[in-house]
């Protein structure tokens, strides 16, 4: 199979995994108070160069997806899919940077980006969610998903790839 096909399978499969995951735990999926969007770890995949280019578009596609179940409408469907190409992109782009501090790194910066685009600008500026509370709620379940288990399946794919 060449290259351009299983790039194609494994974004599809990344994909299906996100909005599987997102969509069976919808209501921490799309909670504004304390959001836990377990599928985000999939996120920083994108560091991971044997998986970077079709984490990027599974994860985008799997947003785009699940977003279409989303209480917050075509926003989120819009901002949650720009938030997760980002968020994927930034570990991408992090990946010749080696060892665990790296990986640390790519997975703060991809939670920062979630916080952002979700956090600051979904929940705040468009839903008029106060900021603290839309940023606390974002950051509480981005870091557990993004950064915690990010990095801890960041970690377990280098061993098995």
């Amino acid at each position: 199979m060449n290259l351009e096909r299983k790039t194609f399978t494994l974004s599809i499969s990344i994909a299906a995994l996100y909005a599987v995951l997102t969509i069976i735990l919808g209501p921490l999926s799309f909670s504004a108070i304390f959001q836990i969007r377990l599928s985000d770890s999939l996120l920083p995949l994108g560091y991971n160069r044997r998986v970077g280019k079709a984490a990027i578009f599974g994860t985008t596609l799997g947003a785009l997806v699940s977003n279409i179940f989303s209480f917050y409408g075509f926003y989120d469907l819009l901002i949650g899919s720009i938030a997760n190409f980002f968020a994927s992109l930034i570990p991408y782009l992090l990946a010749s940077y080696k060892g665990l501090l790296a990986k640390i790194v790519a997975t703060t910066l991809s939670c920062a980006t979630v916080i952002l685009f979700v956090g600051f600008l979904l929940f705040n500026q468009i839903l008029g969610i106060p900021l603290e509370s839309s940023i606390a709620s974002i950051a509480f379940g981005s870091i557990i998903s993004i950064i915690l288990l990010g990095t801890l399946l960041l970690l377990a794919l280098e061993r098995v790839l």
